[in-house]
């Protein structure tokens, strides 16, 4: 295993458990990642059980409130919280519960790796493995070696910083941006940040509107010199082959390595999780990653190359004031957009589910004018 973040770790932790020999190799851990860091129901429903003394590190959040930019607002009263984590603490969390199941972490950097299951790192270790699994994240040297590496094209950019103190849950869509701006409560500091699809705005443009918003309407969680972060979210295009392709005869990628982010929202921790638990199944039953993209593809993957289909038209501008601004109005339209946050809603049945929602949409909506008129 190459990288021991959410898949990673989660994979091993089954291997393991199950009495395969594992071997989980990152040099980084403890470390934070730039990461939202939230968790909802379907992703903590594929964790291990927390031990008594060793519960989730996380801060449990049950409102969530969107913003469209230009005035308009909702807020969500969450059916289940979401439970918000700092990456080093979750990721930790994670690989202690691997080890305690027999996987073995290895504290050191993979160099190289081949086809044949065979890795060096860079303190000599020369061996070989029936399969190599690349958990390695965005710039995954195993997808890079044996694979290649993510198209610009579908990868994001995410930038932002660590605040000292708290914040409710916000989502903020902005004019002219195809991607929004954040502010996640975790334990002891707040996730601030921004995102938008690579290339279609600099960095350091991106990061200057980020400082502008937060500066106006947040001061407190303004910038106080504690580290920034940048990274990329890599995401699926709307081919499955896109999909298909994140696996040979002894190698496989999971999460981010496998560009398995939604590529609407970024979010990319549940889909990290339900890809490790799908190889996991894949190895346990067959011996052999081979069948593990075809499963990834029925089991999530088309819920994500839905997203890709539509990505520009959930951008497009206007749609998400009236998304907002919709949610203000209707109890229908909020539940559907409450279960979107909470991964309850999937892509490929959210138009007949919107339309389902219509007529009680447009009474709900009605309500305030006809009052008015009486």
């Amino acid at each position: 295993m190459v990288g021991a973040g959410p898949a990673g770790a989660l994979l091993s932790y089954r291997l393991a458990g199950a009495g395969a020999s594992v071997t989980v190799f990152d040099p980084s851990h403890p470390r934070e990642k730039p990461c939202g860091g939230g968790l909802t129901a379907k992703a903590l429903a594929l964790l291990p059980p927390a031990p008594a003394g060793d519960p989730l590190p996380a801060r449990f959040v049950d409102r969530c409130a969107f913003e469209s930019g230009e005035g308009d607002r909702v807020d969500l009263a969450l059916a289940s919280p979401v439970a918000v984590c700092s990456r080093r603490e979750l990721d930790a969390w994670l690989l202690r519960r691997a080890t305690e199941a027999g996987a073995r972490h290895a504290a050191e950097r993979v160099v190289e790796v081949d086809g044949s299951g065979r890795l060096r790192t860079k303190d000599g270790r020369d061996e070989g493995f029936d399969v190599v699994v690349g958990a390695d994240g965005a710039g995954s040297l195993v997808r890079r070696t044996l694979l290649a590496p993510t198209p610009p094209a579908r990868l994001g950019m995410a930038v932002g910083w660590f605040a000292r103190g708290s914040s409710p849950m916000l989502v903020r869509f902005l004019p002219g941006l195809a991607g929004y701006l954040w502010l996640f409560p975790r334990r002891d500091h707040v996730g601030v940040g921004i995102c938008a699809p690579l290339g279609t705005i600099p960095t350091r443009a991106l990061r200057a509107r980020l400082e502008a918003q937060i500066a106006r309407d947040f001061p407190a969680l303004a910038d106080d010199g504690t580290a920034p972060y940048a990274h990329t979210i890599p995401s699926p295009s709307v081919e499955p082959a896109s999909i298909l392709e994140i696996a040979g005869p002894r190698w496989a990628l999971v999460g981010d390595a496998a560009a398995l982010a939604d590529p609407i929202t970024g979010e990319g921790i549940c889909y990290a999780l339900r890809s490790a638990a799908v190889l996991a199944d894949t190895l346990l039953a067959e011996g052999s990653p081979a069948r593990y993209p075809e499963r990834a593809l029925g089991a999530f993957g088309r819920e994500l190359l839905k997203a890709a289909a539509l990505h520009d038209r959930f951008y497009a501008p206007g749609f998400a004031r009236r998304m907002v601004r919709y949610s203000s109005r209707s109890e229908a339209i909020r539940t559907v957009m409450r279960d979107l946050v909470l991964g309850e809603q999937g892509y490929l049945d959210l138009k007949p589910r919107l339309l389902r929602a219509l007529p009680r949409f447009l009474l709900q909506a009605s309500l305030p004018r006809r009052r008015s008129a009486a």
